[in-house]
């Protein structure tokens, strides 16, 4: 067996190993929030102002969720989106609290199968929230927060407004006595 064979042999091994890793983390953790009542999801919320988060989104987009600013409307300066927000770490809070609206949205498809599309579009945003909030803690790092925050910020407080507004709808749509004490957290 020549020194190329073993090379990769060991690459193919370390990246079997790898994968098995990656699965058996991923096992556990559907595991354990599997088990997980409604209550202690709702619980893990960090509570963020819904009036605020509404109104930093609908500077940036329509009540529908469509892109565009509403005409007529005055739009927000990054001061003050910086200030109502609570900086980066309300954005922290607000990437935190995407990966509980996933959890909810996981444990209303146990229940109801067709959750699934619901659950899978939050997954999307989740990642596309956690994209932009990344963005802003690189540019905390390189010192130019102040001139990436207007962009990225109110793109991922616009994200988890629609979040919300997605898991209050699926909520809704399932008649569950549980939206009032959802529309309360959230």
């Amino acid at each position: 067996m020549n020194t190329s064979s073993v090379y990769f042999l060991i690459g193919v091994f370390v990246l079997v190993l790898a994968l098995t890793s990656v699965a058996w983390h991923f096992s556990l953790r559907a595991r354990r929030s599997s088990r997980l009542s409604w209550e202690s999801i709702v619980n893990r919320l960090v509570w963020v102002d819904p009036k605020i988060v509404a109104e930093i989104a609908l500077d940036l987009v329509h009540e529908s969720g469509e892109p565009g600013k509403v005409p007529g409307r005055e739009g927000l300066d990054s001061a003050r989106i910086w200030e109502m927000i609570g900086g980066l770490e309300g954005l922290k809070n607000l990437r935190s609290n995407s990966q509980v609206l996933i959890d909810l949205a996981a444990h209303l498809q146990r229940r109801y199968p067709e959750a699934l599309v619901v659950a899978e579009e939050l997954r999307l945003d989740a990642r596309e929230l956690e994209w932009h909030v990344g963005r802003l803690e690189g540019a905390a790092g390189t010192g130019n927060l102040e001139i990436s925050f207007p962009f990225y910020a109110q793109r991922a407080v616009a994200t988890y407004y629609r979040m919300t507004r997605q898991l209050l709808t699926l909520y809704a749509q399932k008649n569950l006595s549980m939206l009032a004490d959802l529309e309360k957290s959230l």
